[in-house]
């Protein structure tokens, strides 16, 4: 059964072992902007599992699941959190001043969609 998040919907099992995934690994530099990684629109895929880590060893980083809206989620210096067995369909991420934010997770492929249109 079909899952609507953020607009997308998501068909995959995220425990499924038939699934077809890839890792991807994305930094956020220290004292960057805000970054929003849309799973979907950059990688035509869903993230099963992720880690964010702080690698900032003085500064809070900050995040945010599945939303646009929610409040940023405080992730402390030297830190991480990791997130598996999910649907994640994007990921909001706010790094410290002095280290970089490192995103690293598994990828499921989202299956293509089939014209149901008229020729």
């Amino acid at each position: 059964m079909a899952t609507v998040i953020q607009g997308f919907e998501v068909l995959t099992k995220p425990a499924s072992t038939e699934i077809e995934s890839f890792p991807i690994f994305i930094t956020v530099l220290a004292g960057a902007t805000v970054r929003t990684v849309t799973f979907p629109t950059e990688f035509n895929a869903i993230a099963t599992s992720l880690q964010i880590e702080n690698q900032d060893a003085t500064n809070a980083a900050s995040y945010r699941l599945n939303s646009s809206t929610g409040p940023m989620i405080n992730l402390p210096s030297s830190n991480f959190r990791s997130f598996s067995q999910m649907n994640i369909v994007s990921v909001t991420v706010l790094p410290g001043a002095a280290g970089p934010v490192i995103i690293s997770g598994q990828m499921a492929a989202m299956p293509k969609s089939e014209y149901l249109g008229a020729l």
